[in-house]
């Protein structure tokens, strides 16, 4: 490995360097070629991105799930307020004031 040492590299960075080229040009199938290993290096991070994504999209379902209404009941999400909530508490309106529901002043 003369060459290695004009060069002032390992070796084995030099080897592989070879290896590389020889993938490249088709000599070689035993490692995937440069274009190869750029695709397989996009694909992961595509695949990285779309799990977020899908993550964000699951988290979004639920909580947008909880708050629509069912298909086919004649409501839009704009009169859900007016409906009282099954099993939870009425939202604020204008007959729920805090200043109505909490005692100020008293012991």
């Amino acid at each position: 490995m003369h060459l290695a040492a004009q060069l002032g590299v390992h070796p084995e960075a030099l080897r592989g360097w070879i290896r590389q080229d020889q993938a490249d040009h088709g000599e070689r199938q035993d490692r995937l070629t440069t274009a190869e290993t750029e695709e397989v290096r996009r694909l992961r991070k595509e695949v990285a991105e779309l799990r977020r994504a899908n993550e964000i999209l699951k988290a979004a379902s639920i909580f947008s799930h909880r708050n629509s209404t069912r298909p086919g009941d004649g409501h839009d999400a704009r009169h859900r307020a007016s409906r009282p909530l099954r099993g939870r508490a009425h939202p604020p309106g204008p007959q729920h004031r805090p200043l109505d529901l909490l005692p100020v002043g008293r012991p």
